[in-house]
């Protein structure tokens, strides 16, 4: 028998394609064997067809279809039509690179305040932080407020990284009196520019529905709980949920309780 044939196991291990993708390429025209033995059917393949397997299996590592495997391998398509071809594919995987690491910054946004969600008291000393306050009307509703503050941040062309409602307690009832959204662009001389923060505070990570006005509920539970005094009348609940999922039925906050001591 001719020396330059290969026995389909000895052509596997050469190429790396596995006896079933041969099988299946062999199915589908476009990589057959040179010769099927006809008493053991035996399939042999020749040392010229290795350039092309191992072609064959760079296509399919860089996950082209068999339909178009078939018309590269072929010449069914011109050279500007394989690179077009090739350019469509590089630009898919790029684009799932994108949202894949998207995702994993999503995911370390999220792993310190999750790893934390089960209220253990964080003592820590917060700077001062300028922020442009919007102060709410009586029984304005939060999400509605939550809106009305982004419009007026874009009119005043700033940017903002977060979100932050202030509650103030009187005869020991606690109600939101603003929301305030942290400021990049600390030299604005705008009304409603003020600082948050500059002292030691207590914080607690926990999640709340806002439709259920579960914020005050929780900062009652949060004060009694831990037996808080404040060094003044006012808790602060940063809001950590993205943006996305801002007016969903959950979201994560921390509320920031400045400490007397």
């Amino acid at each position: 028998m001719n020396n330059d044939l290969l026995l389909i196991k000895d052509f596997s291990k050469l190429t790396g394609l596995s006896r079933k993708a041969l099988y299946i390429y062999d199915e589908h025209n476009i990589l057959n064997p040179v010769f099927i033995h006809p008493d053991n059917d035996y399939r042999y393949y020749d040392k010229n067809q290795l350039l092309t397997a191992k072609r064959i299996n760079l296509l399919k590592q860089a996950g082209f279809t068999l339909n178009d495997i078939s018309k590269i391998i072929h010449r069914k398509l011109s050279d500007d039509e394989i690179n077009n071809l090739i350019e469509e594919k590089l630009q898919l995987e790029m684009n799932k690179i994108k949202e894949a690491n998207q995702a994993i910054n999503k995911l370390k946004e999220l792993n310190h305040p999750i790893a934390i969600l089960n209220n253990e008291v964080n003592e820590d000393y917060l700077e001062s932080l300028i922020v442009y306050e919007y102060e709410l009307l009586p029984n304005e509703n939060i999400c509605v407020a939550l809106n009305n503050s982004e419009e007026m941040i874009n009119e005043l062309n700033v940017k903002k990284n977060e979100k932050i409602i202030k509650y103030k307690m009187t005869d020991n009832k606690i109600h939101p009196v603003s929301i305030a959204l942290p400021l990049e662009n600390q030299e604005l001389n705008q009304s409603g520019v003020t600082r948050y923060f500059g002292f030691q505070t207590q914080k607690f990570f926990c999640e709340i529905d806002p439709y259920q006005e579960e914020s005050v509920l929780r900062i009652n539970e949060i004060m009694k709980n831990n037996e808080l005094e404040l060094s003044e009348p006012y808790i602060y609940e940063r809001i950590l949920t993205p943006d996305d999922y801002l007016y969903s039925s959950k979201r994560l906050s921390e509320f920031i309780f400045p400490s007397k001591y």
